[in-house]
């Protein structure tokens, strides 16, 4: 005979081991997602998360017994995070454009949660190819998963629009690098202060960041790429052309594997040149990493500079993002993840954060400067920019994980198609405007 009992929740009871299981597995992941985020998983020591948390390297290897499994629970906790937010918008009873809506809503939401203290905050998603092949393959198969139902979702939208666009996977990719952007920015504010920069991301999507008829058409290239001919006759310009391989193949392992996960000797083998030719241009790896941050935030100031000689305002800031998004998704130059600069000993990394800092703002005169023309609605300019100068860099994190997805579709094909639907979300915004 069987007997039911009824089953209550656990109120917490301190005698619960597997309340309290929960919650010490829940402080080390939190912990090992802060070293993640800020110093990669090659990075991060088990002893670094333990003192953190007080512990010894003993205590973590009880419920992880190594650095991978535990990488394996955080980016999974990640993706839990990420899934949550998505079935949300998906039971949401409304049309495609609003459930996209309805996805942003949630995951602030969840990230105000969690910096009340509610839930671990996610970490970030990148340097993935640093694990294990079978981990890497768990953790991708769930994200491209997620990745693939908000691109159903932007394909419904597309379906239900009036919107002459061309395939739904930029826009999707835009909407990660947005929710990335999120997550930093919870990182970074007050609740309060997180819940109205959430809430300015959630207008520019209702409704764009341009007034209604005041942008038309499709943006074309205007980068002036005769430096990237061959000049075989000529040393000088051999050896630059040398140069630029090895700073645009670091810039991809870089952005691929981490600082502590990138050996120089892999990227000269990429590249087919001997380790001695190499280390004969590369000193070492931390002035290599400089080199490629120089570079690569060389390349975002001169495109604003010749974005600014014909244009202003709103159309400066169209023409500037479209060349910077286009140089990266074509292969006409790579851009380094911003965050890699944290390898850096603080003094150095000052130089590379006021430079980043000068290119925000630029982005928010511009956004300034098209309020007054009437170009542009009105928000909130120092949240305005720092989206812009998020979305700006393909290579931050869901971008990565997104490129494993959509049957191996890449925004390198029909880059400037791609480029101009990446951003159409941002200008433009996502509600039907019969609503």
């Amino acid at each position: 005979m069987t007997v039911l009992r009824p089953r209550f929740p656990d109120h917490g009871s301190p005698f619960s081991r597997h309340q309290e299981r929960a919650r010490k597995t829940a402080a080390i992941r939190a912990a090992a997602a802060q070293r993640f985020s800020t110093q990669g998983v090659r990075g991060t020591r088990l002893e670094d998360i333990a003192a953190d948390l007080g512990l010894t390297k003993t205590s973590i290897a009880y419920y992880y017994p190594s650095k991978d499994s535990l990488a394996e629970a955080v980016f999974l906790t990640a993706a839990e995070f990420l899934e949550e937010a998505v079935t949300r918008a998906e039971e949401a009873d409304a049309p495609a454009d609003l459930r996209i809506l309805v996805l942003f809503q949630a995951y602030s939401d969840q990230l105000t949660e969690a910096l009340e203290g509610q839930r671990s905050h996610p970490a970030q998603l990148q340097e993935l190819d640093t694990l294990p092949e079978n981990i890497h393959a768990r953790i991708v198969k769930r994200l491209s998963a997620a990745v693939g139902r908000v691109n159903a979702m932007v394909q419904e939208w597309l379906d239900q629009s009036d919107q002459s666009l061309g395939r739904s996977e930029p826009v999707t990719f835009c909407l990660f690098a947005l929710l990335d952007w999120l997550k930093v920015s919870a990182n970074e504010h007050s609740p309060a202060d997180f819940t109205k920069s959430a809430a300015v991301l959630l207008d520019v999507l209702r409704g764009g960041l341009a007034q209604r008829g005041t942008l038309t058409g499709r943006v074309t290239p205007k980068l002036d790429t005769r430096n990237e001919l061959p000049q075989i006759f000529d040393r000088e310009a051999r050896n630059q052309i040398k140069r630029e391989a090895f700073l645009k193949a670091g810039i991809r392992y870089f952005n691929m594997y981490g600082f502590e996960g990138v050996a120089l000797a892999d990227i000269a083998a990429s590249l087919g040149v001997t380790r001695g030719a190499f280390y004969y241009h590369i000193p070492d790896k931390e002035s290599f990493l400089e080199q490629c941050l120089d570079h690569s935030l060389d390349a975002v100031e001169a495109t604003l500079g010749a974005a600014e000689e014909n244009r202003a305002g709103l159309d400066f800031l169209r023409q500037a993002l479209f060349d910077l998004i286009y140089m990266q998704a074509s292969g006409v130059t790579p851009i380094i993840r911003p965050g890699l600069m944290s390898a850096l000993p603080p003094a150095r990394q000052n130089r590379y954060r006021g430079r980043l800092r000068n290119i925000s703002r630029r982005l928010g005169d511009a956004h300034d400067a098209a309020i007054a023309d009437g170009t542009a609605r009105e928000h909130d300019t120092a949240t305005v920019e720092a989206i812009l100068a998020s979305v700006m860099f393909l290579n931050d994190g869901y971008t990565l994980v997104a490129a494993n997805s959509f049957n191996e579709w890449r925004i390198s094909e029909h880059p400037q198609s791609a480029t101009n639907d990446y951003l159409h979300g941002l200008l433009y915004g996502f509600t039907v405007a019969s609503r």
